[in-house]
């Protein structure tokens, strides 16, 4: 486990897609395997908490068209969404009320292309504390690089449950939401016309002592400024 108070988030500027680390072919091939294990696998259910918040962020900035980045199986965008949730009424793409969406997520073969064409929005959850630190710099230059308006980013920021079959967490690249921050705000600068949401996950004890899962949202834009969305709240 990284120490999420101080550690930095490297940035390694010669890998790629198609140059990416020996890692991430590694670890994609593992998540492949896992796919397969069973249809409830990576299904797309972490997702659903940010459902609403979405929405908002998308009819607030007028996106009509998004890429699910690392999607999963996409089960929210199909029929069989209320396999899942009773809270929305409806396949997510028309909740969301878009005009179109593409899913993408290279270990699952049928969501495996990249799209051809930037979307309005990209949406990334549970996904980038998945890639190996050597990876993060070319993979959020991805995910940046397909959005023209917005692009909301969801990570965790502590171990996971689940381990990998050599072993190691799930969860490679564990930093801070300030690490994270840091990170994306240097990285926005190349990308000045998007505005970035982030929702970090993080663990801490309730008044009893008991395990508590919070989650901060900030935004990243005016390159690049960050916002506290809570702070920004209490400021309306």
């Amino acid at each position: 486990l990284k120490d999420t108070t101080m550690t930095d988030i490297q940035r390694e500027a010669n890998l790629s897609r198609l140059n990416s680390s020996s890692e991430y072919v590694e670890l994609l091939d593992m998540y492949k395997d896992m796919h397969k294990i069973s249809d409830g696998m990576f299904n797309g259910r972490s997702l659903l908490k940010f459902v609403d918040i979405i929405k908002a962020y998308l009819e607030n900035n007028n996106c009509k068209s998004i890429l699910d980045y690392g999607c999963g199986k996409g089960i929210l965008y199909t029929d069989n969404y209320n396999v899942l949730t009773t809270e929305i009424d409806a396949p997510l793409h028309k909740y969301w009320n878009l005009d179109s969406y593409e899913l993408f997520d290279p270990a699952h073969e049928e969501h495996s292309k990249l799209p051809a064409h930037k979307k309005d929005a990209v949406i990334c959850t549970d996904v980038l504390e998945h890639v190996a630190e050597n990876d993060l710099d070319w993979v959020v230059s991805e995910i940046f690089s397909y959005a023209k308006k917005i692009v909301f980013l969801n990570v965790a920021c502590f171990e996971a449950l689940k381990t990998l079959e050599d072993g190691r967490n799930a969860h490679i690249s564990v930093f801070s939401p300030d690490a994270w921050l840091q990170f994306l705000a240097d990285k926005s600068r190349e990308f000045k016309h998007l505005k970035i949401y982030l929702f970090a996950d993080t663990v801490g004890e309730d008044e009893n002592g008991d395990r508590q899962f919070l989650t901060e949202g900030y935004r990243i834009d005016s390159y690049p400024r960050i916002t506290s969305l809570k702070q920004e709240e209490k400021e309306c």
